[in-house]
């Protein structure tokens, strides 16, 4: 959560409840983010990076626009089509078959090459050039990956709690799905995990989904429709059209060398046609070819004989035919990078840092040099490129086969390296995440598959290249918790983060203890504060030791501490924490300080919490006093603190001095924000509890239906925060003796929730 947040609290015995307060909660620890420094031979060098803090306060974060209702709406990194592409009509007719009224979830399944993906991205491109309302591509290699694909589409379609977790916008996506699917197509490619993603299949509707994945369970997800290899005349139609060649007994005999493995076929294809040779060259030089001597079969890949050689031959090619020398560099830098997609910018920007090793060692380059040779490696069929020509793919095998070509030369730790100080770059450039999501988003994705195709091939034999790695993923990690919407990948990810670091770092260094702040505010983010707790008592300790007990450091270390205690119900631990935050850094910072505001804050809504509104209500008066003349009137957090100090003066009774507290914060609410931002609509429905608690009840229900008007339309029916409002307004209609709306509005509760 930010350092401010909105508890929205429910009715009662029939009775509105106001429903703000601030929680200064744990804070992500990521201090000096600041462009890559440069050392003094020019090389990139790691941000620094210590405990910290960083007050995001709720800010008006830029939305997505909502795409046009009438569509095309287009989501994803859907694959241009291949050189020579084989049409599959029977595949292609069977996607089109559909029942009324009924979401056909069709599972292309097989093993890896046969072409499932090329088979979903052609029937992608037919809905699109059919005008169907909505066409997304989602790579759901991951759980990461399907909550940001299903949370792309939700921004593009309007749906869901603007700054609300990724989980919740794919389950938008889903009920919006249910709700109304008809010409809408969502593809899940590469499917691993299916339990997580049968969370997110529409049950109704008339939307059609396509999964991908090369696990024969996924068919139970919906009609099975397996993909094999190519029959003899589709491999043979196709080698036709790829190598000009008038020569169909070489052809079969070069089919049944890989099996008619489409992958294959292409890469041999791509070959024969760069290089002018015959079928019988080609196959003299597969079959003398040393690359499964380095690259072993992978569990759950039975790739038939002579795949990873076509792969390896046409790598080869394109890299003897490229007289700028960039196919070779540009394969290796795809090979560690995310087969999800890798963006052309990195790309670009990663020849204009002369990152890109040739046969004349590292060199600057163009961007138009750099897409010449992109384009290059798409006519050969060693990558594609997205719809929009923003992104480039290839194949997993593909990269697979380059990375382990890299490790058997000893490159790999050169490469990995050059790579590795790109993302650094990256990093420096986005200072604060949340103002280019998708860009964040993508570098964590990076990152992870980095370190993944890494650490497979290398292990840790080069401490200097892991050391960097570590370095990104420590970022990653504080990064997942700065969006704010991916606390569930940032549990995936940081346990590792954190006991690598551990074992790298010691348990002291100053990376460790973020990182291990970092998982423990994820925990206690997602709900897990019981996880939370542990790591933030090491953390005091370790820092207290380390750093010393007055660091302002240590004093956010313990602030986090004691917002878990009291998360836990660990109140008579929690508050004399906040007592000696504060205390110190009163002492430590100033009074003026951000960090002792915070701090006072918190005292003060641990007083309230229980029962101690004399000592809290003096406390939220001087942080209000503070917020306004250190802040401004209208920051985020100057309107969160007007706020609760109304909700603190209702709980004592104090009407008259509430109202024109909350008056004043809804208005500044509704012109920083917005009429329908989530928060405004927390503070439309304090003032109508406000109204409705001094009996002014033709004020207040208005304003409650209203507020429940723009919830369900913002957030949905069956948002907590929507189900909350509707119980207000069913009991201000109680209180006017209007008993049959309030019958009528509890009746539009959603039967589930």
């Amino acid at each position: 959560m930010d350092a401010f947040g909105w508890e929205v609290i429910g009715s009662a015995a029939g009775v509105i409840a106001a429903v703000a307060a601030i929680v200064f909660g744990v804070i992500p620890l990521w201090q000096n983010r600041r462009a890559a420094r440069q050392d003094a031979n020019g090389d990139p060098a790691s941000v620094d990076v210590r405990i910290g803090q960083y007050i995001g306060n709720y800010v008006e974060r830029p939305q997505v626009p909502a795409a046009s209702p009438d569509g095309p709406v287009i989501v994803g990194e859907i694959p241009q089509a291949p050189p020579a592409y084989q049409p599959r009509a029977d595949l292609l007719a069977a996607l089109a078959t559909r029942g009324p009224g009924v979401v056909l979830v069709h599972a292309l399944t097989g093993m890896r090459g046969v072409g499932k993906t090329q088979v979903a991205a052609a029937y992608a491109r037919s809905r699109i050039d059919a005008r169907w309302r909505l066409v997304a591509w989602v790579n759901a290699a991951d759980p990461a990956g399907v909550l940001a694909g299903l949370g792309e589409a939700a921004a593009r379609l309007g749906l869901g709690e603007p700054g609300g977790s990724l989980e919740s916008a794919a389950f938008a996506v889903r009920h919006w799905l249910e709700a109304g699917g008809e010409r809408c197509l969502v593809v899940f490619d590469n499917v691993i995990d299916l339990d997580h993603l049968s969370r997110f299949l529409p049950a109704a509707g008339d939307s059609q989904v396509i999964v991908t994945s090369n696990q024969v369970q996924a068919a139970s997800l919906g009609s099975a429709l397996p993909v094999d290899v190519f029959t003899a005349e589709e491999g043979l139609a196709f080698l036709a059209r790829r190598t000009a060649l008038a020569d169909e007994q070489g052809a079969r005999e070069l089919g049944r060398e890989v099996g008619w493995l489409p992958l294959a076929l292409a890469q041999a294809g791509a070959v024969i046609a760069v290089e002018h040779l015959g079928y019988p060259a080609y196959l003299a030089r597969l079959r003398s070819h040393p690359v499964r001597k380095y690259l072993g079969r992978a569990k759950g890949e039975p790739y038939p004989r002579g795949t990873a050689d076509a792969i390896s031959l046409a790598l080869d090619a394109a890299a003897d035919s490229d007289p700028a020398g960039l196919c070779g560099p540009l394969t290796d830098f795809v090979a560690l990078l995310s087969p999800a997609g890798v963006p052309r910018e990195l790309l670009r920007a990663a020849g204009q840092a002369g990152l890109l090793t040739g046969p004349d060692g590292p060199r600057k380059v163009m961007a138009d040099d750099i897409d010449a040779a992109l384009g290059r490696l798409a006519s050969v069929s060693l990558l594609t490129f997205s719809l929009d020509n923003s992104a480039v793919i290839s194949h997993r095998l593909t990269m697979r086969v380059a990375a382990e070509r890299l490790a058997a030369s000893d490159d790999l730790p050169q490469v990995g390296t050059s790579v590795a100080d790109l993302l650094q770059a990256v990093i420096g450039s986005l200072d604060q995440p949340w103002q280019n999501r998708p860009t964040a988003r993508d570098t964590i994705q990076q990152i992870v598959a980095l370190h993944d195709t890494v650490s497979r091939c290398l292990g840790e034999r080069d401490p200097s290249l892991t050391a960097k790695i570590l370095r990104l993923r420590q970022w990653a990690l504080w990064c997942l918790d700065e969006l704010g919407d991916s606390f569930s990948q940032a549990i995936d990810l940081g346990p590792l983060v954190v006991a690598d670091s551990e074992r790298m770092l010691g348990n002291s260094h100053p990376d460790t203890l973020e990182s291990r702040n970092n998982l423990g505010y994820a925990y206690e983010a997602a709900g897990r504060v019981g996880d939370s707790v542990p790591l933030f008592e090491r953390t005091v300790t370790d820092a207290e030791r380390v750093l010393g007990e007055s660091h302002p450091d240590t004093l956010q270390s313990r602030n986090n501490l004691a917002y878990a205690y009291q998360a836990v119900g660990r109140v008579g631990e929690a508050i004399p924490l906040f007592e000696r935050t504060l205390a110190d850094r009163d002492r430590v910072l100033g009074e003026s300080h951000p960090d002792t505001i915070e701090s006072r804050n918190n005292l003060a809504y641990a007083y309230r919490k229980t029962g101690r509104e004399g000592e809290a209500i003096p406390l939220y008066e001087r942080t209000l006093a503070d917020c306004d003349r250190v802040l401004g009137e209208s920051h985020p957090d100057t309107l969160i603190s007007r706020n609760n100090l109304a909700y603190a003066y209702q709980t004592v009774g104090r009407l008259g001095e509430a109202i024109p507290l909350y008056e004043r914060t809804l208005a500044e609410v509704e012109r920083v924000l917005g009429e329908s931002h989530p928060d405004t609509l927390i503070s439309r429905n304090n003032l109508a509890a406000a109204y409705k608690a001094a009996g002014r009840l033709g004020e207040a229900i208005p304003l409650s239906e209203r507020t429940l008007a723009d919830a369900e339309r913002v957030l949905g029916a069956d948002h907590p925060n929507a189900q909350t409002f509707r119980d207000n307004l069913a009991a201000a209609y109680d209180g006017a003796g209007r008993s049959a709306d309030a019958e009528a509005t509890r009746n539009r509760a959603p039967a589930t929730s």
